[in-house]
């Protein structure tokens, strides 16, 4: 048997190069920049969303065996539910603390909510 095949060595894709991308260009995804953060009220389920606010609550609560850190983001708009899987402390992460998230915005228990996003503190 060899020591290399194609189920055990990496594949690179074909990447067309398309050049740099203009300075209009949207961020991708999983870039936060805090000029595209949108009001909370205007998140929409299944889409993703970056928004900023601050941690009004945060509690460790289990998601079956996996404890969940669980914080209520707010703005002036309305307020959002982030969950990180498999966490009880996040460093810097305590009620009062300005964060902007992005993430898919799912549901859960009829409530949206965004688990593990992309986040940064501060303004």
């Amino acid at each position: 048997m060899p020591a290399s095949s194609r189920t055990t060595d990496p594949v690179e894709p074909e990447v067309a190069d398309l050049g740099p991308l203009p300075a209009s260009a949207p961020i991708p995804g999983g870039f936060l920049d805090p000029s595209l953060t949108h009001p909370i009220a205007e998140v929409v389920y299944r889409r993703r969303a970056q928004v900023q606010g601050r941690a009004r609550s945060i509690r460790v609560r289990p998601w079956g065996e996996i404890p969940t850190l669980e914080l209520v983001l707010a703005d002036d708009t309305a307020a959002l539910t982030v969950a990180f899987l498999g966490r009880r402390r996040l460093a810097g992460i305590d009620p009062g603390a300005v964060l902007t998230v992005e993430g898919m915005v799912g549901q859960r228990n009829g409530k949206l909510i965004i688990l593990n996003p992309a986040y940064r503190l501060g303004r």
